[in-house]
């Protein structure tokens, strides 16, 4: 979901109530309205001549010419026009006695527009002051909480990514995108459940098609279909990573694991170990010293684990590792030497990965 409220503000709200006005006035309406329509079709060169020419109808320090910046502002972001977008929000900023929605409204799209380039401080920046920023739109208020939460993710701050995504909903309890953020947020904290539950709930609620990405690529990850009596075929995302689904007891919690052929070993969250010892029988086995894929070293404490399952297959006892040194919190990494029952076979045609146990075949 994206804010467009500034976007189809209706005529009375900028002009009036499009009372008493005079030609030029009825004229900038009519463009306005114009521009508005041809936004609603896409067609964004269009909407940004109407736009334009209504600009040339108006005082430039007046909020109606104002809040026709940043229709136009928004044309041209659709458009990929960022520079010629940014000034004009810049402009709407940099202005005097602008209100508060008006305001929240060009920084946040300021926010939107710096995320797109890939600068995420500056669109938390930004989002942020669009949040402080008082007015009284409760839709603008919850997108900005959104769009800050989405950036929260992106630089693995899940909880605070998570508070953001429930103070969007309690501000817009229709919201769908703030869902499927939230869920996505779950899913990294490895709480599958609550991450399903919140995808399913994005989806039933009308998505717009970047809602409704963001949702399914939950879904898709959490989904797994049956491959011949004891094999599984699992999806594999669009960035080529392969996520699963570890329980250490037949009936236990699963939790979610990177399986990494690429990788020798397994390593958890240390915050996952004491859950797995109220499942299965664990054991301090000793000190290693272990090479990441960025080529530095760390100190870890190896643990033998009794049981565990990769979904409903089991794979028996395996060893795990944890970080001795206190790091951010990190995703569980499922390595090739806890897979010794196990067989992968990956399915580039088909984007997933066949799953089975070695004595059994999988299915076509």
């Amino acid at each position: 979901m994206q804010l467009l409220v500034v976007m189809w503000i209706a005529c009375f709200i900028i002009f009036g109530a499009c009372g008493p006005a005079g030609g030029t006035d009825k004229e900038a309406v009519r463009l306005f309205e114009k521009g508005n329509s041809y936004m609603k079709a896409g067609s964004f060169p269009e909407a940004v001549e109407a736009y334009s020419t209504a600009l040339n109808l108006l005082e430039s320090d007046k909020k109606n010419s104002r809040v026709v910046t940043l229709a136009r502002a928004h044309a041209f972001f659709d458009q990929g026009k960022l520079d010629d977008s940014l000034q004009d929000i810049n402009s709407i900023i940099q202005s005097e006695n602008v209100d508060g929605e008006t305001l929240a409204s060009s920084l946040h799209l300021r926010g939107r527009l710096h995320l797109r380039r890939g600068h995420e401080r500056s669109a938390l920046a930004d989002f942020t002051a669009a949040i402080k920023t008082p007015h009284e739109s409760y839709t603008l208020r919850a997108i900005s909480f959104a769009n800050r939460g989405i950036i929260f993710l992106n630089l693995g701050k899940s909880d605070d990514a998570i508070s953001d995504f429930n103070k969007s909903i309690e501000l817009d309890p229709n919201s769908g995108y703030a869902y499927a953020g939230r869920g996505l947020a779950y899913l990294r904290l490895d709480k599958i459940d609550a991450a399903r539950q919140n995808a399913e709930i994005a989806l039933n609620k009308k998505p717009d098609e970047k809602t409704r990405k963001l949702a399914e690529k939950i879904t898709s990850e959490l989904s797994v279909s049956a491959s011949g009596p004891l094999g599984l075929a699992i999806p594999i995302g669009d960035d080529g990573h392969l996520f699963v689904q570890v329980k250490f007891s037949k009936n236990g919690t699963p939790h979610r694991f990177l399986l990494d052929t690429g990788a020798t070993f397994s390593l958890i969250d240390r915050d996952l170990l004491s859950q797995i010892e109220k499942e299965t029988e664990v054991k301090n086995v000793g000190k290693a010293r272990v090479k990441t894929a960025d080529g530095s070293e760390h100190t870890v404490t190896r643990y033998w684990v009794k049981s565990a399952f990769l979904f409903n297959l089991p794979l028996g006892e395996i060893e795990v590792h944890v970080f001795d040194k206190k790091v951010a919190k990190i995703t569980n990494l499922l390595g090739m030497r806890s897979l010794q029952n196990i067989s992968v076979s990956i399915d580039n045609s088909g984007k997933k990965a066949l799953i089975s146990r070695k004595d059994s075949r999988i299915g076509d």
